[in-house]
């Protein structure tokens, strides 16, 4: 059996959606049903990662239907059924998937080396598979940095939508703050809007795992057709792509002088579109943006670490006086007092979210590490148990304020998010926390594209409307919920 026939057969017997089998894998939908359907396989390098992810998947859902008789009915032509400790029988039934995936992935390799060998192209260094060419691609741009002594600038036409795992492989790291990696992407806002939810959770993924890059995104409506990937004083790539997507030739250049000429080309071409997300300083945020972001209502705010919202007066003065032993400048007072002020006046009526995964707000209760604008702050176990009697307090005034739990599954079991999202209905901005302890890559992103905010605001809402994605607290609710887990609460405080 083919392994795209087998992949396609698990996903019909298990009445898996693909977007899962996506969302697991990292993944495109259109990737996943070219394996089933056309017979094109995934690379050597990865089919490893993805198999195991396939067969947890899989298992997950024949264990959950109580279908495992009728699996090995209908797959004793690939897994054999042996007896097994009643107790192992998720890990058995994985394991077996993935062998038969496995086995069946090298049988399809061993048919499509025979076919390719009888049908050799005198050109056949020159034409590969659209995967293979950007796999190849993220090679070359990770030996590039891994060299790397200065900045270096990477412009990516290609619509980041339909290459986002590449993106996301590629993990890019900056060595130090002068070794500055820019990145300059297309993205197709018609094509994000598909599938929102799927390229909201990459595009966080992309910046949160490349935390030291300095991404622009613009808008890729007028470069479809461009289909180019330029690293500066190194090489280029261009592509022909057809109408579906698939790879029909690819051109490498390393010519110095022509890489140049490239590069100038599509910078230029590039920066001419509109700006969608950019990453930017705090002086730049902290200016006029932050008075015009709390100028605007129903507000969403992702934490990440810490929370740094609804601290009672007495410890903003401690921060206060942090900040000036710190920077010893008046205007950092000047700007925590006003932040207090206009926080302090949309907590009173405005309707506010406030989401949490439980890792991250657990580092919280038993750290008390915040950063408060820029500065880094550690609540002492008595600060803490005033932010939460002041939390219960001005919320029990505002119904209008939630505090949302997030389930972990959302992410991978792997990836811990480090960037906090702020959101109202006209704006976004992005906090980098690995940027402040690190002092290497970007503090802030700041989305500037209204359609960009009113998909992700419309999608987000959306999401909202499944509860097995979170649980919802009101000031009522989260009261009895600290109540009952107080003892617990205050031994994690005294913890660290």
């Amino acid at each position: 059996m083919k392994y795209g026939e087998l992949l396609k057969k698990l996903i019909i017997f298990t009445n898996t959606k693909i977007m899962v089998i996506a969302n697991e894998t990292g993944y495109d939908i259109s990737y996943i049903s070219k394996w089933c359907n056309k017979g094109i396989l995934p690379t050597t390098r990865t089919i490893s990662v993805i198999n195991k992810k396939l067969s947890k998947v899989f298992a997950n859902e024949i264990m959950t239907q109580d279908r495992l008789d009728d699996f090995f009915i209908s797959f004793s032509d690939v897994i054999e059924n042996t007896e097994t400790n009643e107790d192992d029988t998720f890990a058995f039934l994985a394991t077996s998937i993935e062998s038969a995936l496995s086995s069946c992935y090298r049988q399809s390799c061993a048919q499509e080396s025979t076919s390719s060998h009888l049908q050799k192209s005198s050109i056949e260094n020159n034409l590969f598979c659209h995967t293979q060419v950007l796999e190849n691609m993220i090679r070359s741009i990770r030996q590039v940095l891994m060299k790397a002594e200065k900045e270096v600038t990477i412009i990516w036409t290609i619509d980041i939508c339909k290459s986002f795992q590449y993106l996301n492989a590629l993990e890019m790291v900056s060595k130090s703050p002068q070794n500055r990696i820019r990145c300059l992407a297309a993205l197709d806002l018609e094509e994000f809007e598909r599938n929102p939810e799927y390229y909201m959770k990459q595009l966080y993924l992309l910046l949160s795992k490349n935390k030291t890059v300095f991404f622009e995104f613009y808008n890729g409506k007028n470069m479809k057709q461009t289909n180019a990937i330029v690293v500066e004083d190194a090489f280029a790539d261009m592509l022909s792509i057809d109408e579906h997507g698939n790879l029909d030739f690819s051109v490498n250049i390393t010519n110095p002088a022509d890489v140049k000429t490239l590069f100038s080309f599509f910078c230029q071409k590039m920066t001419s579109q509109e700006l969608l997300l950019r990453s930017c300083t705090s002086k730049e945020i902290n200016r006029s943006y932050r008075t015009e972001f709390y100028s605007g209502s129903k507000f969403h705010f992702f934490n990440t670490y810490g929370f740094e919202f609804l601290l009672p007066p007495e410890t903003i003065d401690h921060i206060v006086d942090t900040a000036k032993s710190s920077t010893k400048l008046d205007i950092t007072e000047s700007m925590i007092r006003t932040l207090q002020i206009t926080w302090e006046e949309i907590f009173e009526n405005q309707e506010i979210s406030f989401f949490f995964l439980l890792s991250s707000l657990y580092e919280y209760i038993t750290t008390g590490e915040i950063y408060y604008t820029d500065i880094h702050y550690q609540l002492q176990v008595e600060e803490r148990i005033a932010h939460i009697k002041n939390i219960i307090e001005v919320s029990k005034k505002n119904p209008n304020i939630k505090f949302i739990i997030l389930d972990e599954n959302i992410f991978a079991s792997d990836f811990m998010p480090h960037i906090s999202v702020y959101a109202n209905d006209k704006k976004i901005f992005m906090k980098n926390y690995s940027a402040y302890e690190t002092g290497i890559g970007p503090h802030l992103y700041i989305i500037h594209d209204k359609e960009l905010i009113r998909i992700i605001n419309a999608s987000t809402a959306l999401s909202l409307k499944n509860p097995t994605l979170y649980r919802e607290y009101n000031s009522e609710a989260l009261e009895q919920l600290l109540e009952k887990y107080k003892s617990l609460i205050y031994r994690m405080m005294h913890m660290a």
